[in-house]
């Protein structure tokens, strides 16, 4: 049994339609358009599908080129990789869902039963078997080299787990999920809404390379980031190797324009937009196959980041593609992703 990097999942990659006007501006159409963009980027190398709600299902259907696959699926906001399940290779070496509870990032919005319910319909629709966790846990809180090492963000893992103990988390995820040797970020960005995730701040790019964000000197943040970096670079494999660091540039966090806020329609007990930096982080790249696609906020640093990976990893193909509607609604380019196992059937 071992958990699965994303590279290793060669099936289609998953995204669902935003649509929530309390959350995407313009009821998702500028966020829509760059999804569809992000589609055509990885058009010659990988297949895309579109989860949408059933609700907007042939609306969209009409809307978008007949060649690109949509299912039917019910979400509450578009964020699959934090709300799709993990997946596990068995001991007869075929992949398993492993869903785990849901609090919508500590309460962000109130109403989350379909992002509850979303891994095992996903993994219902797949026809791939699922397995459901007693641990709050989001998918961008984890990654992994698919080799027996994951890194897991403590903070916001703690938070949302306020009655279990490191220890016990520990042995739980190792026991469950096959990790023999848990890494673990213990510094969260102020800007993340969602409390932690590595996929914010410490990624792998393949099973001997990790990508590390970090700012400036002149950063508020700047101690904190080093000694993630210093913390990286002392990490070892099972096999006791260190790890190729690719250090990548932290941008400062964007200011929200308010005027690009005043189509989303706020609602009670949904975390209100445009009052909080938005936080940008090339680090949550997203790897299909062969593929890397690097998130561009258009900042001066977007080319030094494509760069950076293109040095550190010449056997892939590193492209990159706009998430700046995105971020506006607190993730991007992994967060608005899930890889999908080579056996995955979707109708």
């Amino acid at each position: 049994m071992k958990l699965l990097a994303d590279w290793e999942l060669t099936g289609p990659l998953l995204v669902l339609w935003p649509f929530r006007n309390d959350v995407w501006r313009q009821n998702g159409e500028p966020a829509q358009q760059q999804l569809l963009k992000l589609i055509e980027h990885l058009a010659p190398y990988h297949r895309v599908v579109i989860g949408v709600h059933p609700s907007r299902y042939d609306g969209v259907r009409e809307s978008i080129a007949s060649e690109i696959q949509l299912i039917p699926i019910s979400y509450d906001d578009a964020w699959p990789r934090d709300i799709g399940p993990l997946w596990v290779l068995d001991s007869a070496q075929q992949p398993n869902a492993h869903g785990f509870q849901f609090s919508a990032w500590h309460g962000l919005y109130p109403n989350f039963h379909n992002d509850q319910l979303f891994a095992k319909r996903l993994a219902h629709q797949a026809q791939i078997p699922f397995t459901l966790h007693d641990l709050v846990f989001e998918g961008g809180a984890i990654s992994t080299d698919g080799a027996g090492t994951a890194i897991i963000h403590s903070v916001s893992v703690a938070r949302n787990n306020p009655t279990w103990s490191r220890s016990d988390i520990e042995a739980y995820m190792c026991e469950t999920l096959g990790i023999s040797n848990l890494l673990w970020l213990h510094f969260a960005h102020p800007d993340d809404e969602t409390g932690g995730h590595a996929d914010n701040q410490v990624q792998f790019l393949d099973r001997s390379t990790l990508v590390v964000s970090q700012p400036t000197s002149s950063s508020p943040l700047y101690h904190d980031y080093t000694k993630q970096l210093s913390q990286a670079r002392s990490w070892r494999n099972v096999r006791g190797e260190a790890y190729q660091i690719v250090v990548v540039p932290q941008p400062q966090s964007l200011t929200p324009s308010f005027e690009d806020y005043l189509s989303v329609q706020e609602q009670p007990g949904v975390f209100r937009r445009g009052v909080r930096p938005l936080l940008a982080s090339y680090v949550n790249f997203v790897r299909v196959g062969d593929v890397v696609v690097v998130p561009q906020f258009g900042l001066d640093t977007d080319a030094e980041a494509l760069s950076l990976l293109r040095q550190a990893a010449p056997q892939l193909i590193v492209i990159g593609a706009a998430a700046d509607e995105f971020i506006k609604a607190g993730g991007a380019l992994h967060c608005m992703t899930l890889n999908l196992p080579a056996t995955t059937q979707l109708t």
